[in-house]
């Protein structure tokens, strides 16, 4: 009898951060043997620190699928020219360990696809794309906090509209057939929907709803909506995102939106991440199929 396989998803680990570095690598050696893990960016703009973690995360599962983030792609401790060519550099890395950027099917009968693209954002500079709400703080410092817009660099070539590069870069994986459902995977956000927190989920949630940063504006640098059209276009039975470290599980217009960040060791003291995100969270089996 084939062992059971399980897929796993998991996003925003910033192991920069020691506890969570040793959260990520007390992951047991043994659980997940045959089983495989979203990771959904954002794990470290360190290279040597990155090449670390995915070598023993790959030690751990069967199968490892990773998208980089924005931290991965920050130049200030990096050798690299840009932010580009170190993007590239962390595809060839990853091909070297052998972990997953490409589409990976999985499972027998009961299979999945494993679709992963790369993404950006589109700021309030790119209205028809942009994720852009309205906060009404009296001035959004959003272009003076972020960091992306200090210590990543792009080339003449794609910097006007860095978000529109990422998704043309995933085109050949569109025009592919998939004959199982499909998981797809970004970093960055789909949707504005997911950004905002339900009146459900604040009467039931045990974590606190509050904003930190009230003049830094999270949707000017959240995703794009035109990361949702690839998603459609592929027709996702799942979509998985990272980035936001406010985490959701949300059906719209046919398509589960999943997000499980570990985010900082601050956001869960104060209880703005679920201490229940520091571990992967399974979304689907080959025995018992999708559990969300």
């Amino acid at each position: 009898m084939a062992a059971l396989q399980r897929l796993h998803v998991m996003s925003d680990i910033h192991i920069d951060y020691l506890e969570n570095r040793e959260l990520v690598s007390a992951l047991s050696a043994s659980e997940y043997q045959q089983d495989t893990l979203i990771l959904a960016g954002d794990v470290t703009d360190d290279l040597a620190l990155l090449e670390t973690c995915l070598a023993g995360l790959v030690g751990c599962f069967r199968h490892l699928v990773f998208v980089p983030g924005n931290h991965e792609l920050w130049v200030k401790r990096s050798d690299h020219r840009d932010s580009l060519e170190k993007f590239r550099d962390i595809l060839a890395l990853c091909e070297s360990l052998g972990v997953v950027t490409e589409p990976l099917k999985i499972g027998g009968k009961q299979a999945v696809w494993i679709v992963p693209l790369f993404s950006w954002y589109h700021t309030s500079e790119h209205p028809e794309d942009s994720l852009y709400l309205d906060k009404k703080a009296p001035r959004d410092k959003t272009f003076d906090m972020w960091s992306d817009f200090f210590i990543t660099q792009w080339p003449e070539s794609v910097k006007d509209d860095i978000c529109r590069y990422f998704l043309e870069q995933n085109q050949p994986r569109l025009s592919r057939h998939y004959d199982a459902p499909v998981v797809s995977v970004t970093h960055f956000l789909p949707r504005q929907e997911l950004m905002l927190s339900t009146p459900e989920e604040r009467e039931n949630s045990e974590l606190t709803f509050r904003d930190l940063h009230p003049e830094f504006n999270f949707s000017q640098v959240a995703g794009s909506w035109g990361i949702d059209r690839q998603v459609r276009q592929l027709e996702s039975r799942v979509h998985v995102y990272g980035h936001q470290h406010r985490n959701r599980c949300r059906q719209i217009e046919g398509i589960t939106y999943l997000s499980h960040s570990m985010g900082y060791p601050r956001e869960r003291k104060l209880g703005l991440v679920s201490q229940a995100c520091t571990t992967p969270l399974q979304i689907w089996s080959d025995a018992n199929g999708f559990l969300v």
